[in-house]
């Protein structure tokens, strides 16, 4: 496991870990009241369509942001991963799968530019 992982110039430190409930790593460059926290978690499940053992893989990244009246709240966002435990699905399969997500709220080609009519407006 790598306790501290710099991303994008950031550095989210090692807050935590455990096998059950995953890890959790903060980054505070914005300060201890707004952090950006990176959680990490694995679980083993049988999938119900082939009745295969599978791993759901989720990351998540949470950052918390002052709010107009003073509070601050999160905002977050979780990628969660289903593969069936065998050698033929690789990381190239779990990629292919998570370059259409950011193809379609990317802002440059190929991407669509969609967070705002997804995230914002809503709109299906």
């Amino acid at each position: 496991m790598n306790n501290d992982l710099t991303i994008s110039s950031l550095t989210f430190k090692l807050a935590g870990s455990h096998p059950k409930d995953g890890s959790e790593r903060r980054e505070t460059s914005r300060g201890v009241n707004l952090p950006e926290i990176m959680r990490v978690k694995h679980s083993q499940y049988t999938d119900a369509k082939t009745k295969l053992p599978a791993v759901l893989s989720q990351l998540q990244f949470e950052r918390h942001i002052a709010l107009t009246d003073g509070r601050i709240a999160p905002v977050s966002a979780t990628l969660s991963v289903r593969t069936i435990l065998d050698v033929n699905v690789t990381s190239d399969d779990v990629l292919a799968v998570c370059q259409r997500i950011e193809d379609v709220i990317k802002n440059d080609s190929p991407g669509l530019d969609l967070p705002d009519e997804i995230f914002v407006n809503k709109e299906l």
